[in-house]
Protein backbone atom coordinates (compact mmCIF):
# COMPACT_ATOMS: atom_id res chain seq x y z
CA UNK A 1 0.00 0.00 0.00
CA UNK A 2 1.35 3.84 -0.85
CA UNK A 3 -0.93 5.47 1.48
CA UNK A 4 0.08 9.28 2.18
CA UNK A 5 -2.08 9.73 5.54
CA UNK A 6 -3.60 7.29 7.62
CA UNK A 7 -6.79 7.88 9.74
CA UNK A 8 -6.64 6.31 12.93
CA UNK A 9 -9.72 4.93 14.85
CA UNK A 10 -9.07 5.03 18.84
CA UNK A 11 -11.09 2.84 21.04
CA UNK A 12 -10.15 -0.73 20.52
CA UNK A 13 -7.14 0.26 17.44
CA UNK A 14 -5.13 2.24 19.25
CA UNK A 15 -6.13 1.65 22.92
CA UNK A 16 -7.08 -1.35 24.11
CA UNK A 17 -10.52 -0.89 25.90
CA UNK A 18 -12.76 -4.02 25.20
CA UNK A 19 -12.38 -5.22 28.50
CA UNK A 20 -13.24 -2.46 30.84
CA UNK A 21 -16.20 -1.44 27.94
CA UNK A 22 -17.60 -4.98 29.11
CA UNK A 23 -16.53 -4.41 33.00
CA UNK A 24 -18.92 -1.75 32.60
CA UNK A 25 -21.54 -3.20 30.93
CA UNK A 26 -21.21 -5.82 33.52
CA UNK A 27 -22.20 -3.18 36.19
CA UNK A 28 -25.04 -1.82 33.82
CA UNK A 29 -26.67 -5.18 33.83
CA UNK A 30 -26.33 -5.73 36.91
CA UNK A 31 -27.79 -3.00 38.70
CA UNK A 32 -30.66 -4.01 36.63
CA UNK A 33 -30.96 -7.29 37.78
CA UNK A 34 -29.86 -8.82 33.90
CA UNK A 35 -27.73 -11.31 33.51
CA UNK A 36 -23.88 -10.60 32.76
CA UNK A 37 -22.34 -10.77 29.56
CA UNK A 38 -19.15 -12.15 28.33
CA UNK A 39 -16.29 -10.92 26.67
CA UNK A 40 -16.73 -14.20 23.68
CA UNK A 41 -20.78 -12.51 23.97
CA UNK A 42 -19.38 -9.16 23.84
CA UNK A 43 -17.79 -9.57 20.72
CA UNK A 44 -20.28 -11.25 18.97
CA UNK A 45 -22.60 -8.60 19.64
CA UNK A 46 -20.84 -4.69 19.61
CA UNK A 47 -21.38 -2.93 16.67
CA UNK A 48 -22.95 0.13 15.68
CA UNK A 49 -25.59 1.94 15.90
CA UNK A 50 -24.99 1.25 20.24
CA UNK A 51 -28.73 1.32 20.47
CA UNK A 52 -29.16 -2.43 18.81
CA UNK A 53 -26.27 -3.75 20.72
CA UNK A 54 -27.65 -2.38 23.99
CA UNK A 55 -30.68 -4.15 22.90
CA UNK A 56 -28.56 -7.37 21.72
CA UNK A 57 -26.44 -7.30 25.11
CA UNK A 58 -30.38 -7.64 27.17
CA UNK A 59 -31.53 -4.05 27.78
CA UNK A 60 -34.81 -3.20 27.29
CA UNK A 61 -35.30 0.10 25.80
CA UNK A 62 -38.66 0.07 25.53
CA UNK A 63 -38.28 0.62 29.14
CA UNK A 64 -35.42 2.72 29.35
CA UNK A 65 -33.86 5.95 27.71
CA UNK A 66 -31.46 4.89 25.57
CA UNK A 67 -29.58 8.53 25.68
CA UNK A 68 -30.00 7.98 29.74
CA UNK A 69 -28.02 4.66 29.77
CA UNK A 70 -25.14 6.31 27.24
CA UNK A 71 -24.93 8.83 29.87
CA UNK A 72 -24.41 6.39 32.62
CA UNK A 73 -22.39 3.98 30.77
CA UNK A 74 -20.00 7.51 29.90
CA UNK A 75 -20.11 8.61 33.45
CA UNK A 76 -18.38 5.40 34.63
CA UNK A 77 -15.72 5.10 31.54
CA UNK A 78 -14.76 8.56 32.68
CA UNK A 79 -14.17 7.59 36.20
CA UNK A 80 -11.73 4.68 34.94
CA UNK A 81 -10.48 6.65 31.83
CA UNK A 82 -7.08 5.76 32.62
CA UNK A 83 -7.16 2.04 33.04
CA UNK A 84 -6.52 1.02 29.69
CA UNK A 85 -3.42 0.55 27.78
CA UNK A 86 -1.89 1.52 24.03
CA UNK A 87 -1.98 -1.08 22.22
CA UNK A 88 1.32 -3.11 21.73
CA UNK A 89 2.81 -1.33 19.17
CA UNK A 90 1.10 1.78 18.82
CA UNK A 91 3.69 4.23 20.11
CA UNK A 92 6.36 2.35 17.64
CA UNK A 93 3.93 2.09 14.67
CA UNK A 94 3.24 6.07 14.98
CA UNK A 95 6.62 6.87 15.43
CA UNK A 96 7.48 4.70 12.40
CA UNK A 97 5.02 6.65 10.21
CA UNK A 98 5.66 9.71 10.83
CA UNK A 99 9.35 9.58 10.30
CA UNK A 100 8.44 8.06 6.83
CA UNK A 101 6.46 10.93 6.00
CA UNK A 102 3.01 9.34 6.53
CA UNK A 103 0.60 12.01 8.12
CA UNK A 104 -1.35 10.59 10.70
CA UNK A 105 -4.89 12.19 12.16
CA UNK A 106 -8.07 10.52 14.57
CA UNK A 107 -11.28 9.84 13.58
CA UNK A 108 -13.45 8.08 16.79
CA UNK A 109 -17.51 7.71 17.44
CA UNK A 110 -15.92 9.24 21.08
CA UNK A 111 -16.57 12.26 21.95
CA UNK A 112 -14.78 15.07 20.70
CA UNK A 113 -13.58 16.75 24.09
CA UNK A 114 -12.96 13.51 25.33
CA UNK A 115 -11.05 12.41 22.75
CA UNK A 116 -8.24 15.15 22.95
CA UNK A 117 -8.15 14.62 27.01
CA UNK A 118 -7.53 10.89 26.28
CA UNK A 119 -5.02 11.31 23.07
CA UNK A 120 -3.38 14.22 25.65
CA UNK A 121 -2.97 11.99 28.38
CA UNK A 122 -1.36 9.37 26.77
CA UNK A 123 1.05 11.22 24.59
CA UNK A 124 0.44 10.64 21.35
CA UNK A 125 -1.58 14.21 20.35
CA UNK A 126 1.96 14.82 18.68
CA UNK A 127 1.47 11.93 16.26
CA UNK A 128 -1.88 13.47 14.70
CA UNK A 129 -2.40 16.25 12.34
CA UNK A 130 -5.80 16.36 13.40
CA UNK A 131 -8.33 15.03 15.93
CA UNK A 132 -12.14 14.25 15.08
CA UNK A 133 -14.47 12.83 17.32
CA UNK A 134 -18.51 13.24 17.36
CA UNK A 135 -20.69 16.39 19.54
CA UNK A 136 -22.34 13.13 21.62
CA UNK A 137 -22.00 10.36 23.90
CA UNK A 138 -23.97 7.55 21.82
CA UNK A 139 -21.65 7.10 19.38
CA UNK A 140 -23.49 8.65 16.36
CA UNK A 141 -22.47 10.29 13.35
CA UNK A 142 -18.59 8.93 12.91
CA UNK A 143 -19.27 9.21 8.98
CA UNK A 144 -20.96 12.45 9.07
CA UNK A 145 -17.96 13.83 10.76
CA UNK A 146 -15.72 11.87 8.62
CA UNK A 147 -16.78 13.61 5.85
CA UNK A 148 -16.23 17.07 7.40
CA UNK A 149 -12.40 15.68 8.31
CA UNK A 150 -11.83 14.11 4.94
CA UNK A 151 -12.87 17.74 3.45
CA UNK A 152 -9.91 18.98 5.47
CA UNK A 153 -7.48 17.02 4.93
CA UNK A 154 -5.16 18.34 1.74
CA UNK A 155 -5.27 14.28 0.38
CA UNK A 156 -7.44 12.29 -2.41
CA UNK A 157 -9.46 9.74 -1.08
CA UNK A 158 -7.69 6.84 -2.42
CA UNK A 159 -4.26 8.17 -0.65
CA UNK A 160 -5.88 7.42 2.38
CA UNK A 161 -6.04 4.63 4.97
CA UNK A 162 -8.17 4.11 8.00
CA UNK A 163 -7.61 1.89 10.19
CA UNK A 164 -10.34 0.22 12.53
CA UNK A 165 -11.53 -2.26 14.42
CA UNK A 166 -15.56 -2.80 14.01
CA UNK A 167 -17.47 -3.25 11.08
CA UNK A 168 -18.94 0.17 11.40
CA UNK A 169 -15.35 1.43 9.98
CA UNK A 170 -15.67 -0.39 6.98
CA UNK A 171 -18.87 1.51 6.44
CA UNK A 172 -17.22 4.81 7.00
CA UNK A 173 -14.36 3.97 5.05
CA UNK A 174 -17.08 2.87 2.44
CA UNK A 175 -18.68 6.21 2.77
CA UNK A 176 -15.23 8.37 2.51
CA UNK A 177 -13.98 6.19 -0.07
CA UNK A 178 -11.06 5.16 1.58
CA UNK A 179 -8.98 2.37 1.94
CA UNK A 180 -9.51 0.25 4.82
CA UNK A 181 -8.09 -2.43 7.47
CA UNK A 182 -9.27 -4.11 10.43
CA UNK A 183 -7.64 -5.31 13.76
CA UNK A 184 -9.77 -7.45 16.06
CA UNK A 185 -9.33 -5.55 19.17
CA UNK A 186 -12.15 -7.42 21.83
CA UNK A 187 -14.64 -5.44 20.31
CA UNK A 188 -15.50 -7.17 17.93
CA UNK A 189 -14.50 -11.04 16.62
CA UNK A 190 -12.47 -12.12 14.04
CA UNK A 191 -14.66 -13.94 12.27
CA UNK A 192 -17.58 -11.09 12.16
CA UNK A 193 -14.98 -8.91 10.96
CA UNK A 194 -13.93 -10.80 7.55
CA UNK A 195 -17.47 -11.14 6.77
CA UNK A 196 -16.96 -7.57 5.89
CA UNK A 197 -14.23 -8.23 3.21
CA UNK A 198 -11.36 -5.93 4.12
CA UNK A 199 -8.10 -6.84 5.13
CA UNK A 200 -8.19 -7.72 8.70
CA UNK A 201 -4.66 -7.71 10.25
CA UNK A 202 -3.63 -9.22 13.98
CA UNK A 203 -1.71 -6.46 15.27
CA UNK A 204 -0.57 -3.14 14.49
CA UNK A 205 3.04 -3.79 13.56
CA UNK A 206 1.11 -5.58 10.60
CA UNK A 207 -0.31 -2.34 9.15
CA UNK A 208 2.99 -0.84 9.02
CA UNK A 209 4.00 -3.80 7.16
CA UNK A 210 1.49 -3.23 4.82
CA UNK A 211 2.48 0.08 4.30
CA UNK A 212 5.84 -1.20 3.21
CA UNK A 213 7.64 0.06 6.70
CA UNK A 214 8.12 -3.45 8.72
CA UNK A 215 12.03 -2.84 8.67
CA UNK A 216 11.56 0.64 10.23
CA UNK A 217 10.15 0.04 13.49
CA UNK A 218 12.20 0.94 16.43
CA UNK A 219 11.53 -0.07 20.39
Amino acid sequence: MKMRHVIWDWNGTLVDDAWLCVEIVNELLARRGLAPTTPCKYREVFGFPLRTYYQRVGFDLEREDFAAMGDEFNFLYSQRLYESRLRKGACEVLDALGRNGIEQSLLSASNEIDLEAMVAHYGVRSHFVAVAGVDNGLGEGKIERGHRHLAELNYRADEVLLVGDTLHDIEVAAALGVHCVLLPSGHQSRRRLELGECTVVDELFAVAALLGLQGDIHD
